[in-house]
């Protein structure tokens, strides 16, 4: 596992959220059944690092997604319609939760984006970061537990 940033919630319980993704999608995090390693990911669309690790995490979901890969975007942007055309325009292909009124936003202690959160199979939050390298290779790592 890559070094995590010193963050409140590594070790913790992931705060759990229902919520319904840009495309009416409903998604549930951690899900109902402990088989799923989760990726969360807060981003904007004008964010410049996001333009970066938005495709980095879609290429992870794409390449584990079979091995029970669960990847949610989050968006802070301040309208729907701007978090919307961002993940078209950053090819996004998982779900993207746009999250009105910075809730889950405040719920995670987030301060800045991108900030990623990695669930163990648990609902775990296992590690929080922002370099798409080392994200892979903590999800790589829970993907390996068994």
């Amino acid at each position: 596992m890559p070094p995590s940033l010193q963050h409140p919630l590594v070790g913790a319980a992931s705060p759990r959220f229902n919520e319904v993704t840009i495309d009416d999608r409903e998604v549930n995090v951690p899900g109902y059944l402990s088989t799923h390693v989760t990726v969360i990911d807060f981003w904007a669309s004008w964010c410049g690092t996001c333009q970066d690790t938005m495709p980095a995490l879609d290429a992870l979901y794409r390449d584990h997604r079979a091995e029970g890969l669960v990847v949610v975007g989050v968006s802070v942007d301040e309208d729907a319609s701007l978090a919307a055309r961002g993940a078209e325009q950053l090819g996004a292909s998982f779900p993207i939760v746009f999250d009105e009124g910075q809730r889950l936003q405040a719920t995670f202690r987030v301060s800045q984006v991108p900030t990623t959160f990695v669930l163990d199979r648990s609902g775990t939050v296992r590690w929080v970061g922002r370099d798409p390298a080392s994200i892979r290779s903590a999800v790589t790592a829970l993907l390996d537990e068994r």
